[in-house]
């Protein structure tokens, strides 16, 4: 705290001024007790700005903004007086160190602490743009860290939703390096930015470093618009791929502030860490420096204090917030360095407690001053896989979702088994070439049959390859019948069925043959090397160069469209709902018009679109791994995301009436969700292949496990949902 200046204020309202706690474009921040002995941070606006009757129209706004965030997890403004001659607002201070100030001296957070960290912004995030607004600056210097956790300051440049432009078209709002590329270039900044500017500050404190590097203004708004992040020293996988999440370049593809929280529990350790160890909050260094600062500030305020015993401290629920000496007046530039570093004096620390990973960061209020200008955004979180729910410090962890019941195992290979169904049965093709079909309630063997060269389960039937002629018997999936033999040139390395055709190829040509008959229907010049997909009415291909979509009554080409795949052979491809689905070497997912090949959309996820069983879709919803860990709900039509979850793994997918199965092979789990919101209805632990698959029918879902078992699984309560 520093000591009063000439001209400066001893009494503003009915708070008593104790000293100065820093000054911005904008007014003056001081120290004060309320009259009932309550220390508070005192913002006296400029007399400039008092005298501008368009200045106090917007501070009312901003004021009435800031009191409709009233989430458990943030603090009102406790006072204020827009027409007062010289207007003023007062809010609690936090005793703690800015983000920028913790890094600065003792370098990255540790995991643990990182983590904490997170989960404080996402909910302080959540709070925000529930009420309707954006904070439009979050940086590390508007971030406290207390003895109680991570808390967002200065909510600095925002205003309610529907509100009028306050600055002139263009204007660059924020700060370059933590801004959003909407923001870099001028653009309407609503939640999603806000989201972009979490995962840029998480990063820094993941590593010591700004993501976007060091430079000028218009360098920094120039990496961040081109995506050019800088995450290698992030060592945590989880919260490198949140991180990556919520710095994806196009707004509607970074989580909300909800689905953030989801994201953190579902990468979080099971047990709390504990304090003072370095992995806990808070890191025993921050702990002593926060002691100290609140040394330094009992000492600054003892002599202000009149002759005799101190005030009472406040409760520990009471000092919840120090508003930030620097303002939200309009820049285009990241403000003085001294200004964001300004230490805030706090009163004294309450003992560090961590009751779990989410109690921590609700110890005490959250912090939040709602000072400054501008920012148009609306509700938010609409459409996000649940509501948030309210946490408390002596709440338990988030329960678990149940457990899904394993019905029966039956032992079919000695690795791995592929896992798929036809004609009502269960197959399993093992790594011996052995291909049987299982019964689905009991598991036990129906036939067994030899496939040197693999198999396909495609509708009624199963067919089986073999470099020995003939080259392609269909078996009746039923009984393991003969259905028909045909010794055929082209290998089926790829096969679709289409209505009454089975088509297959590789290198080219595909030959459609009757799946009653095995007769040969039509031969078509096109080579599916990359990928063969159908619906009824369609047979596309896709090679290194086209896409080419076939009349499955003739053969005949309907349409091509250009697409550079180079050396990728493995990624997404998938005809459904009247489109076709196929990603580029570059990760891009592009839509295609099944009627005549034009392009719908195109949406980028990064190396992500290259797993052929990323992608589902029925019902008018496709469903992919959408990278980074995480789940997604699309409209096939637009591109736009209905919903997302992120389960930190790879998935492979199955879907089964309303529920979508995923298969994660890193953490060994299956989870069922919920395929119209997707919730989590249970979860399966088993020793899952690299690249799962897997299969549903009567309400069970099958899956190959590592000792070769195929194994069935109910849902917990043992019905049909699974494939109701």
């Amino acid at each position: 705290m520093d000591p009063f200046r000439p001209g400066d204020p001893r009494q503003v309202g009915g708070y008593r001024l104790l000293g100065r706690l820093g000054a911005g474009g904008m007014g003056t921040v001081y120290l004060g007790r309320s009259p009932a002995g309550r220390t508070v941070a005192v913002k006296v606006i400029k007399e400039r700005y008092a005298a501008d009757p368009v200045f106090r129209a917007r501070f009312r706004r901003e004021v009435a903004a800031a009191r409709t965030v009233t989430g458990t997890f943030t603090a009102p403004i406790l006072d204020a007086d827009p027409d007062a001659a010289m207007p003023w607002l007062v809010t609690a201070y936090l005793p703690g160190l800015t983000l920028r100030e913790a890094v600065g001296t003792f370098g990255a957070l540790a995991a643990g602490p990182a983590r904490v960290l997170a989960l404080g912004l996402a909910e302080a995030l959540a709070d925000i743009h529930r009420a309707g607004l954006a904070h439009r600056d979050l940086k590390p210097g508007n971030v406290m860290l207390t003895a109680d956790g991570p808390r967002v300051i200065d909510f600095g440049i925002a205003r309610p939703d529907g509100g009028t432009a306050i600055t002139k078209v263009g204007a660059v709002l924020g700060t370059p390096g933590f801004m959003s590329p909407e923001q870099a270039s001028g653009g309407v900044a609503g939640p999603e930015s806000d989201v972009f500017s979490f995962g840029a500050v998480l990063a820094y404190a993941a590593t010591g470093r700004e993501p976007f590097g060091r430079g000028d203004a218009a360098t920094l708004r120039r990496r961040v618009a081109e995506g050019r992040a800088d995450l290698s020293g992030v060592a945590d996988p989880g919260l490198a791929g949140l991180i990556a999440a919520c710095l994806r370049r196009d707004p509607g593809e970074r989580p909300s502030a909800v689905q953030l929280l989801d994201m953190l529990d579902r990468i979080g350790d099971a047990a709390p860490p504990s304090p003072g160890d370095g992995t806990g909050w808070p890191p025993a260094a921050l702990a002593e420096a926060i002691d100290r600062r609140v040394a330094e500030v009992r000492s600054d305020v003892r002599p202000e204090e009149p002759s005799g015993a101190l005030p009472p401290r406040p409760p520990a629920g009471d000092a919840a917030h120090v508003h930030d000496a620097e303002t939200a007046e309009p820049h285009t530039a990241e403000p003085a360095a001294g200004r964001e570093q300004q230490s805030q004096p706090p009163q004294a620390p309450q003992p560090p407690s961590l009751l779990s990973r989410r109690a921590l960061v609700v110890s005490a209020p959250l912090a939040l001053a709602a000072l400054g200008a501008v920012a148009v955004v609306r509700g938010c979180d609409t459409g996000s896989p649940r509501a948030s729910t309210r946490r408390s410090p002596k709440a338990a962890p988030p329960i678990p979702p149940p457990q899904g019941v394993l019905r029966w195992r039956a032992k079919v290979s000695d690795y791995y088994p592929k896992v798929f169904t036809a004609g009502g049965v269960v197959v399993a093709e093992g790594q011996e070439s052995d291909v049987r079909a299982l019964h689905v309630q009991t598991g036990k063997t129906l036939w067994k049959q030899r496939a040197r060269n693999g198999s396909h389960s495609l509708g009624d039937l199963v067919y089986l390859s073999d470099p020995i002629q003939p080259w392609l018997t269909a078996v009746e999936a039923a009984s393991g019948e003969t259905r028909w033999e045909g010794n055929y040139r082209e290998g089926t390395v790829r096969m679709v069925v289409s209505g009454p055709v089975a088509c297959f190829g590789y290198e080219g040509p595909i030959r459609a043959v009757g799946v009653r008959d095995g007769e040969t229907r039509w031969l078509a010049d096109v080579s599916p090397e990359t990928g063969l997909a159908a619906a009824s009415t369609l047979v596309a291909a896709v090679n290194k160069t086209e896409v080419v979509a076939l009349d499955p009554r003739s053969g005949r080409k309907r349409w091509a469209y250009r697409l550079n795949l180079r050396d990728y052979l493995t990624y997404a491809f998938l005809v459904g709902d009247g489109f076709v689905f196929v990603g580029d070497r570059q990760g891009v997912l592009h839509a295609l018009r099944a009627a005549d090949g034009t392009l719908a959309w195109r949406k980028g996820r990064g190396p992500t679109w290259f797993n052929g069983s990323s992608l589902l879709s029925s019902g008018g919803v496709l469903f992919a791994d959408g990278g980074y860990g995480s789940v997604v709900a699309i409209d096939p039509a637009t591109g736009a995301e209905r919903w997302s979850r992120f389960l930190n793994d790879d998935s492979e997918l199955a879907l089964a009436g309303g529920t979508l199965f995923a298969a994660c092979s890193h953490s060994g789990t299956l989870y069922a969700l919920n395929a119209s919101d997707g919730r989590i209805l249970w979860t399966h632990k088993a020793q899952l292949d690299r690249d799962p698959v897997i299969a549903s029918i009567a309400g069970l879902v099958f899956l190959g496990t590592r000792e070769g078992t195929v194994e069935a699984v109910a849902p917990p309560d043992g019905g049909l949902r699974a494939g109701s």
